[in-house]
């Protein structure tokens, strides 16, 4: 298998800001590393993307959140991206960028829910801040100019898999209705990572089996349906799914796995495994004409999920 062209120089690049054992060291450097993946791959926010934080409430909770409002919107459609980092490392700066290039190429309204992280706060305590925030942003739709029933989960890595645990939350509480999934490179069963497993380009089995223990400290959770949803999931009732899986990755699989249990409940799933491509490779799409044509369909099937009929999503 090949690498697409500009993933070894953005690989290399990768591997330098932010060592590839970089989980050994304190929790304090390990975040200052991942941040400054965006001073090593710096791309502006979009001109005509404007930024707000803001907060929204869920019962007695206020939780912070950041709005991508797109210029000229083409529908009250929402997308709601939950950022990747292992559960443990990012923040909303970390991808601040990439979440309002989704706005702006989706043509929609975007919010970035804010979360706690492990190990302060394992499972599932950040999937409760982005239920509460999905939950918060439908009650306060009219403030934010979107449409409630027209609304789609997204995310990366681990983000991925808790918008896919949102939305299983959100089935099983008779929770907000979605209207659909767009996800890169999920990660949807830990079990196998629990003691390690095989390295691939930007992500190691040690890598992984430190994101498990510290997400799931209790063994006894990492089988949770809303910790690995392939093994202990519950697949019918969900929404429609965009998937980006990547050739190299060894979340592809899960990425396929996924996309069989989503059809075998006669859920619209189309699934499109990027040749060539590495794990967490939007940072690339500067660099990699493969990872920016990816990214382009991303975000342009995102907004189809979301859009009513008539509605133009931009490419």
């Amino acid at each position: 298998m090949r690498l697409a062209d500009g993933l070894q120089t953005f690989i290399d690049r990768c591997n330098r800001a932010m060592p590839p054992d970089f989980y050994t060291r304190p929790l304090a450097e390990q975040r200052a590393l991942y941040l400054g993946l965006t001073r090593e791959f710096p791309y502006e926010i979009p001109p005509d993307v404007t930024l707000t934080d803001d907060v929204v409430a869920h019962g007695r909770r206020r939780l912070r959140v950041r709005v991508y409002r797109p210029r000229a919107p083409v529908g009250r459609g929402l997308l709601v991206y939950i950022r990747g980092g292992g559960f443990v490392v990012g923040s909303l700066e970390t991808h601040n960028t990439v979440v309002a290039e989704l706005a702006s190429r989706s043509g929609l309204v975007t919010v970035a829910p804010d979360f706690r992280m492990a190990p302060e706060h394992p499972f599932p305590a950040a999937l409760e801040d982005c239920y509460g925030a999905l939950s918060g942003i439908v009650v306060e739709a009219a403030r934010l100019g979107v449409d409630p029933d027209r609304i789609v989960l997204a995310g990366d890595s681990s983000g991925a898999n808790m918008a896919v645990a949102v939305a299983m939350m959100a089935r099983d509480r008779g929770g907000p209705s979605l209207r659909g999934q767009a996800l890169i490179s999920p990660v949807l069963d830990f079990t196998r990572w629990r003691r390690g497993g095989a390295d691939a380009p930007l992500l190691t089995g040690g890598e992984m089996e430190y994101y498990t223990a510290c997400y799931t400290p209790d063994p006894t959770q990492v089988e949770h349906p809303y910790v690995s949803p392939l093994v202990r999931g519950a697949f019918d009732g969900l929404p429609p799914a965009y998937l980006m899986g990547a050739e190299l990755d060894s979340l592809r699989v899960d990425a396929e796995s996924y996309a069989s249990r989503l059809r075998a409940h006669g859920i619209p799933v189309d699934l499109v495994i990027e040749p060539g491509l590495v794990h967490s490779a939007v940072r690339a799409r500067g660099l990699s004409p493969a990872v920016e044509d990816a990214w382009a369909r991303f975000c342009s099937r995102a907004a189809r999920l979301a859009c009513a009929e008539g509605d133009h999503a931009s490419q």
